[in-house]
């Protein structure tokens, strides 16, 4: 989940200081827990029993789930109407992120079984399902006779299976996906396209800011606060020229240095100077502003709360013109939407593994996840209930969510990312109001991810 764009499409400012907070990453806590410098996987043999019985149906007994606190509300009524229908007591604690992250960190390292279900923020997946603290999924479905349901968009439901191949540690159900928005009435007055490569976002940039400066309006927004905000702005023009942060989810070794990040940095500062005032000052709030109020033409970092105030006609001066898609991409590169993504997973030392299982696959079923979306505001991660002709008269932006979903990467596959994260976006930020140039700032970035990889262990050389 981006720091500052919450789970749902309500506010996230409660995340905003978790993750600056949180700069020595989740590796910290576990070191904390496990004495050493990282998590260590755990043997592939789970602490819960192997035998996982059908499918419970019969009900009674209480299970334990741990959530997000600010998606406790939303989710309190369908927990409620499980409860019920199945005669269970569902003991659901709503925690903030730091303490949720703290929290699963020590009672999934030690195997403690607190809780049968967890919900977690993607970017957790590389700790929780690489360290081996998580169930697999896929060996609970066939014992219950149930299998992966194809009507998951494939790209949010693949975050669950890490490492990649392994099977299922966790399900997707809040489907938050960074877009690219821009303004159709604006881009049709100035005979502008669509932009599909990120050196025609500059161009019509440009041609807007000449265009319509004297009306107020500008040609981009971003994020130029320092750490995740500047760095998740960057994200997506980085890796539309062709490059990541690493060289790939199994190699960490930084390509910050190479032709094509360099390339990204020039264009991201060029946006960053036809983008109103004080970009150095924009967050996640600031930048909404800048979308709703009308004042920037286009964004690559809107995600689903901010599309929920653009299409506010109580608080909006651009209800319906604003459209979303992918992001940009250079020419020969594919498109990258990141996500933000939370999935419910089972830890290895749940006591009630077949009972999360079917928690989990109740909630996650098209019937909860339209409600979730209409009566919540919660995206969806299902392809039917995004493509819901009811939900699309609601929320005209689901077509280009969905989209965007079907191009969507994660962030960096490393439990060390909030590291790397404060890292980038420390220099990014530093670009951008001047302190350095962009060619110093990535190069220096790129040593000190790369510094922080080889004590990590992540790099050996």
């Amino acid at each position: 989940m981006d720091v500052e764009d919450n789970a749902v499409f309500g506010s996230g400012s409660s995340t905003k200081v978790t993750r600056r907070r949180l700069v020595q990453g989740s590796a910290a806590v576990g070191a904390a827990v496990l004495g050493c410098g990282r998590i260590r996987r755990v043997s592939a043999e789970p602490k819960a029993p192997a035998a996982v019985a059908a499918p419970v149906r019969q009900g009674g007994g209480s299970m334990t789930i741990a959530i997000l606190d600010d998606d406790l509300p939303k989710a309190q009524p369908l927990i409620d109407e499980y409860q019920a229908a199945h005669n269970i007591t569902v003991n659901a604690q709503g925690l903030p992120y730091q303490t949720l992250l703290e929290q699963l960190t020590i009672s999934l390292t030690q195997g403690s079984g607190d809780y049968d279900a967890v919900s977690m923020d993607d970017p957790w997946m590389p700790l929780f399902a690489g360290g081996g603290f998580l169930r697999n999924l896929d060996e609970l479905m066939v014992r219950q006779g149930l299998q992966r349901d194809a009507d998951f968009v494939p790209e949010l439901l693949a975050l669950g299976d890490f490492p990649t191949g392994t099977g299922l540690r966790g399900i997707p159900w809040i489907g938050n996906v960074q877009v690219f928005a821009h303004r159709s009435d604006v881009l049709r007055e100035l005979n502008l396209s669509v932009p599909a490569t990120w050196d025609e976002v500059l161009a019509n940039a440009r041609v807007i800011a000449d265009a319509r400066a004297s009306a107020g309006l500008f040609g981009f927004a971003l994020r130029g606060q320092p750490t995740n905000p500047a760095a998740t702005s960057f994200l997506p023009v980085l890796r539309g020229h062709g490059v990541d942060v690493f060289q790939s989810n199994e190699v960490f070794e930084p390509q910050l240095e190479t032709d094509q990040a360099m390339a990204a940095m020039r264009v991201h500062l060029e946006l960053a100077k036809l983008a109103p005032p004080g970009v150095e000052n924009v967050g996640h709030e600031e930048l909404s502003a800048n979308m709703y109020t009308g004042r920037a033409a286009q964004s690559g970092d809107v995600w689903p709360n901010q599309l929920l105030q653009i299409y506010d006609d109580k608080l909006s001066d651009v209800v319906g013109l604003v459209d979303v898609g992918p992001e940009p991409a250079q020419a020969g590169v594919a498109p990258a939407s990141m996500t933000g993504n939370w999935l419910w997973g089972i830890p290895q030392g749940s006591k009630n593994a077949e009972r999360g299982l079917d928690f989990i696959a109740w909630m996650t079923a098209p019937e909860q996840q339209r409600r979730l979306l209409l009566e919540q505001n919660i995206p969806a991660t299902r392809t039917s209930v995004l493509e819901d002709p009811e939900a699309i008269a609601r929320l005209p932006f689901l077509p280009g969510l969905l989209n965007a979903a079907r191009t969507s990467v994660p962030r960096p596959r490393t439990q060390f990312y909030i590291g790397v994260e404060e890292i980038l976006g420390r220099y990014v930020a530093q670009a951008i109001i001047g302190e350095t140039s962009g060619e110093d700032a990535l190069s220096d970035a790129n040593s000190e991810i790369r510094d922080l990889m080889m004590r990590e262990g992540e790099l050996t050389g």
